[in-house]
Formats: C-alpha cells, sequence, structure tokens
C-alpha cells in the first residue's frame, strides 16, 4: 500500500467502525412500553420495582396527549409519532394515578390508568 494513502485509509476504517457501533444501552432495569389513544392508556395498570430504573417509553396512536402521574409530579406531553421517555429513578412505593393531561376529546376525563410501584 502507498504510505501516502496509509493515514486516509486508517481515517476512512475509524470512520467507519464508530459509525457502525451500536446505540448505546439504557441505563435502566427495565423499559416498558405505554400507548395513549382516545381513550385509553394500555396497559391500564403498569407495574414498576421501586429499587429499579424503568424507562416507560410513551406513544400515541391518534392525537396528542399528556402522560401526567400528579402523585409523582410527571407531566411529559406525547405527540403522535414522536414517543416521550420517561425515566422512574427508583420512585416510592405506592398507588398512583395516571391521566392524560391535555384534552384530547369528549371521553378525555375516562382516559385513566395506575402506575403500581411494588
Amino acid at each position: 500500500m502507498n504510505k501516502s494513502l496509509l493515514p486516509l485509509f486508517a481515517l476512512t476504517l475509524a470512520v467507519l467502525t464508530l459509525g457502525c457501533r451500536n446505540q448505546p444501552k439504557s441505563a435502566a432495569d427495565a423499559h416498558i412500553q405505554v400507548v395513549m389513544k382516545k381513550y385509553t392508556i394500555e396497559p391500564a395498570v403498569i407495574h414498576v420495582k421501586s429499587n429499579q430504573v424503568t424507562e416507560l417509553e410513551i406513544s400515541s396512536a391518534d392525537v396528542q396527549h399528556g402522560f401526567d402521574v400528579p402523585g409523582l409530579g410527571i407531566k411529559e406531553p406525547v405527540r403522535s409519532g414522536q414517543p416521550a421517555i420517561v425515566t422512574l429513578k427508583h420512585p416510592p412505593k405506592g398507588e398512583y394515578k395516571i391521566v392524560c393531561g391535555i384534552i384530547c376529546g369528549p371521553h378525555h376525563e375516562d382516559m385513566v390508568a395506575k402506575l403500581v410501584v411494588e
């Protein structure tokens, strides 16, 4: 190989190696997918452990919603096509009401779920 091409080859190899790396893993112990849609939150009961870090990946199947857990101070907008990530870092044990925080239609008040921290 031509010595003048060696630095270019090394740089190309480094770029390709870095570009092919996997995305960094989350530090979460658990990952739960949550789907919001008129007029439900699925799953209706979400179980997490208080001694773990849990990531909730929340998506909307239709319009914009709000993932609100007033008891934990969580208020997260969820737009269609843009999942929101809520990280629960060792939450206190208990049961918490989840509501839709953005008016999404005539049965908006029925959009509730429960977060159970064990």
